[in-house]
This record gives C-alpha cells, sequence and structure tokens, in this order.
C-alpha cells in the first residue's frame, strides 16, 4: 500500500470543487480531475467527527474523496436509524459492519453511539483494508478488523467486478476454492448471546448469503437491528429480491422494516422490493425487539 503524508484538512482547490458539485454547478469534476492528474490530492486527511473519534481518509482514491460536509452527510437518514436504535439498548452492542471500505459508517456510528461492547469490521479488499485498521485503532471501543468477506460457508473466495461499475465499491464476491480471500460466516465470530447485536450489510448483491451465515449469531440475541443495501441494478445482475432478505429476518422474529430515505413507505415483503420503492438505491434497517 502507498504511504502518503497526513494532513488535517483538505487543500482549498479540493473544497471548492466539492462546494461547486454539491451545488450543482459546473467544473467541480474538472477540478478534481486536474488536482489527480497534478498529484495534489495524494496524501490522508483526518477529519475529526466528535471529540473522541476521528476518520482518515485517502483523498487520492476516487471513491474516498470526501470532503467534511461530504462526510457528516455521508448516509445521513442510515445513521441516524441505526444510532437511535442502538442507543436505546438497555444493554452495550456489537456492532458488526460487513464490507466496511476504510470504516466511514462505522466511525459516523461510533461517533453518535454511547454503549458499544465491540465493532467487528470485515473489509477483503487490501488497500481499504489498511485505512480501516488505522480507522479502527482511534475509535474508543474495542474493536476487530477483518480481512474476509462474509457468505454463508467458510472457505476461499475473489472479488469480481460489476459489469456496470469498475469502481472498488462495485466489487462483489464470487466463491473459489483457489480464490485469495478469506470467507467466513458471522455465526463463526465468536460473538456472545444473550446481548444486543448491529449488523449493517453492503455487500453488492451477498445480503441474502450474509444473513444466512449470521442466522444463529441473530437468533441468539437479545435484540438486533440489521441494515441492509437494496441496489437496483445489484438485484437485476443477482436477481435476488431485497425482500427475500426480509422475509429470512422474519423468519427469525417479528421485525420492523423502515426503508431510511423513504421513511412513509410501508413494505410488504411479499412483493417485489422495486415495485414499492422507486429509488435506485436504498438501504432498509430491520429491527427485532426482545423476544
Amino acid at each position: 500500500m502507498p504511504t502518503y503524508p497526513l494532513r488535517s484538512s483538505p487543500p482549498w482547490h479540493f473544497r471548492l470543487a466539492k462546494w461547486l458539485i454539491r451545488n450543482r454547478i459546473r467544473g467541480g469534476f474538472q477540478m478534481i480531475e486536474l488536482a489527480e492528474r497534478m498529484g495534489w490530492l495524494d496524501f490522508d486527511c483526518r477529519y475529526r467527527l466528535s471529540e473522541q473519534v476521528s476518520v482518515d481518509v485517502p483523498l487520492y482514491r476516487r471513491v474516498n474523496q470526501l470532503a467534511l460536509p461530504d462526510l457528516l452527510a455521508y448516509e445521513r437518514q442510515l445513521v441516524k436509524l441505526l444510532t437511535d436504535k442502538i442507543n436505546a439498548f438497555p444493554q452495550p452492542t456489537t456492532w458488526i459492519d460487513c464490507g466496511a471500505d476504510i470504516g466511514i459508517l462505522t466511525a459516523l456510528v461510533a461517533a453518535d453511539c454511547l454503549k458499544l461492547q465491540e465493532i467487528i469490521a470485515l473489509e477483503p479488499n487490501p488497500l481499504p483494508l489498511a485505512y480501516l485498521q488505522r480507522n479502527l485503532a482511534q475509535l474508543p471501543f474495542s474493536s476487530r478488523a477483518l480481512s474476509s468477506a462474509a457468505a454463508d460457508f467458510q472457505g476461499r473466495g475473489t472479488l469480481a467486478y460489476s459489469p456496470r461499475d469498475s469502481s472498488d465499491h462495485s466489487r462483489y464476491l464470487a466463491a473459489d476454492e483457489n480464490g485469495d480471500l478469506d470467507v467466513v460466516r458471522i455465526d463463526d465470530l465468536g460473538i456472545a448471546p444473550g446481548e444486543p447485536v448491529a449488523l449493517k450489510i453492503d455487500v453488492e448483491g451477498g445480503e441474502l448469503a450474509v444473513l444466512r451465515g449470521a442466522r444463529q449469531t441473530l437468533a441468539s440475541a437479545s435484540e438486533w437491528v440489521v441494515a441492509l443495501e437494496a441496489h437496483r441494478d445489484v438485484f437485476r445482475r443477482t436477481g435476488i429480491d431485497p425482500c427475500e432478505c426480509l422475509r429470512f429476518l422474519a423468519s427469525l422474529g417479528d421485525i420492523q422494516a423502515t426503508v431510511a430515505e423513504c421513511g412513509e413507505v410501508e413494505l410488504d415483503s411479499a412483493r417485489p422490493y422495486f415495485d414499492q420503492v422507486s429509488e435506485r438505491i436504498t438501504n432498509v434497517v430491520c429491527h427485532c425487539s426482545p423476544r
């Protein structure tokens, strides 16, 4: 992994470019591309999210080029739903992030959560894994960064590229006994039963497999909340409707399902998801109360 200098704030031209992009004014993307070509973004930026939580962001990596306002707005509705649920749990919670990338969502949740028992984050891609390890080390909670992908089996695999998107964020797990990746089940991570669990899954189509591999962990938890991404393009590739995940979770207990970006939608798990939700990418948060 390349080593770049660490800065406490991005340069003025990057902040201006991101302001132009946020306000839909022409020129922002061209400024970013120029800065990349000139090497003006070849560094890491440490953003402070709270008194106790900071996150290092590699600005040279296109998928992580965030100014502070972008970072604070990142998945805002999802973070709010998750932290509200976690803070309402009567006991400290185990937070599990599948497809953690550099740990931005985990850091945002940690900044707003008062009581986390442990943080477990899984990321199979080596470059973001290195930043994930750094970012978890800055959190005020016990944490583990695992160089693994999650599924419903133990074994090996590879990361495949989406035919519609060649970025790292769209790579997905393909089982391969000769692959270079470790594949684990959430049930094999040694999570203690009888405590609350919060599970976030963003694995580009493998969400149902992750849930199947977490069946025992969720079934033995005192209470749980699960967040999973629903992506129209991923559904077209895999044929797995996000409502299949809801039906699986409903088999473990009575759940309340909320679309983070469309809170007014009352999901019917018997109907196709994208007949009910028009947005291309959304996040579904499912909560199972104590049994």
